[in-house]
C-alpha cells in the first residue's frame, strides 16, 4: 500500500469512537479514585486518572494532525459517554468490598488493552500515512501497557478484600 492510501473516513471515524469511548473511560478511572478515595492505593487511582487524561490529549492532538472533526453524532454522544463515567454502572455504589469493584477493575482493564490496541492499529499505519508520528505512537503503546500492568498490579493487590470470606466479630458481619 503507499503512502497515503488509507481511507481517511475510516480512520478519522475510528479515532473519534475511540474519543468517545475515552470520554466515558476517564470518567470512569475518576470513579474508580472514588471508590478507593480513602485507602493507601487513592494515589495510584488518581496517578492512573492524570496518565488517562494525559493520553486522551495525545489523542486530541493526534486527531488535529490528521485533520479528524468531531462527527455530529460523535458530539451528541459525548454529554452521555461522561455521564456513563460519572454513574459509574459497574460499580454504582463504589463499594471496594462488593464483586461490582472486581468488575470496575476489569473494565477499566479492558478500556485500556481497547486503547493499546488503537495505539498499535496506528503504528501499523505508519507506512501508509507519513503524518503519523512514530516515536509518539510507540511511546504512548508503552505508556498503555504500563497502565494495564499498574491496574493488574491494583487489582492483584486488593483481591482479598473483595472475596475473603465475611467476619462476624460480634458487631456484625463485615469483611476484613
Amino acid at each position: 500500500m503507499p503512502h497515503n492510501t488509507i481511507d481517511q473516513t475510516t480512520l478519522h471515524r475510528y479515532l473519534s469512537e475511540h474519543l468517545l469511548g475515552s470520554e466515558s473511560g476517564l470518567n470512569h478511572f475518576k470513579a474508580a479514585h472514588g471508590t478507593w478515595a480513602d485507602t493507601a492505593y487513592a494515589q495510584r487511582f488518581e496517578s492512573l486518572h492524570q496518565q488517562v487524561k494525559a493520553d486522551q490529549d495525545d489523542l486530541k492532538r493526534i486527531m488535529d494532525r490528521l485533520g479528524c472533526t468531531k462527527r455530529p453524532m460523535a458530539r451528541l454522544l459525548a454529554p452521555a459517554a461522561k455521564l456513563a463515567g460519572h454513574v459509574n454502572p459497574f460499580n454504582p455504589l463504589r463499594m471496594r468490598k462488593l464483586a461490582a469493584a472486581q468488575v470496575q477493575l476489569d473494565v477499566l482493564t479492558g478500556l485500556l488493552n481497547a486503547k493499546l490496541r488503537m495505539w498499535q492499529t496506528l503504528l501499523l499505519m505508519l507506512p501508509h500515512d507519513p503524518r503519523l508520528d512514530q516515536a509518539l505512537l510507540q511511546d504512548l503503546s508503552h505508556r498503555a501497557e504500563s497502565q494495564i500492568s499498574q491496574l493488574k498490579a491494583l487489582s492483584d493487590e486488593t483481591w482479598p478484600e473483595r472475596f475473603a470470606p465475611p467476619v462476624n466479630d460480634g458487631q456484625g458481619e463485615h469483611r476484613p
